[in-house]
């Protein structure tokens, strides 16, 4: 992606960076076997991720319309936020559909981008789903979690964000 000096240094300014991160051929191959063990407990997870970014990061919690003002417990056992979880574990499950066929996960999520635009979700929101996910996978794997899982799912979720911030700032 080539950019003009004043646009490169725009990208930079709202978290983009210039570079889009790409993932080994390892990398998806970790994150595709992994998703194998993750998807038993899809449920727990999603909503173990969502309680970690409410509980570190509260003003995310009112970017969303229907938990406003509910406390976390509540939100805890909503099948609002239940039924959210499945949609976001629903798009990484189709991401990594897509993980070989870059056009088809671009177009994804550029898509993507565009929809939490119309929500007015912040951008720098995005990068923070990352590291919630990776926080609630690591105990539902277990003894198999290691540094290069870690490291794959990370670089995964970079990507993901990268991308749909592209559709976010132009």
């Amino acid at each position: 992606m080539a950019f003009g000096c004043d646009e490169a240094y725009s990208q930079i300014l709202r978290g983009l960076p210039e570079e889009r991160p790409q993932l080994t051929a390892r990398q998806k191959e970790i994150v595709m076997e992994s998703w194998e063990v993750i998807q038993r407990d899809i449920s727990r997870v999603g909503v173990v991720m969502f309680m970690g970014l409410f509980e570190t990061h509260p003003d995310v919690q009112d970017a969303f319309q229907p938990f406003q003002g509910r406390s976390l417990e509540e939100l805890r056992h909503s099948r609002q936020l239940k039924g959210h979880v499945l949609k976001v574990m629903n798009t990484v499950e189709k991401c990594l559909a897509r993980i070989h066929e870059p056009d088809k996960l671009e177009s994804l999520l550029h898509d993507l981008g565009a929809k939490h635009l119309l929500y007015n979700a912040r951008i720098d929101y995005i990068d923070l789903i990352g590291p919630q996910f990776i926080y609630a996978v690591q105990p539902a794997m277990g003894d198999l979690w290691t540094p290069e899982i870690e490291s794959a799912w990370a670089d995964l979720f970079r990507l993901i964000s990268h991308i749909m911030k592209e559709a976010m700032v132009f």
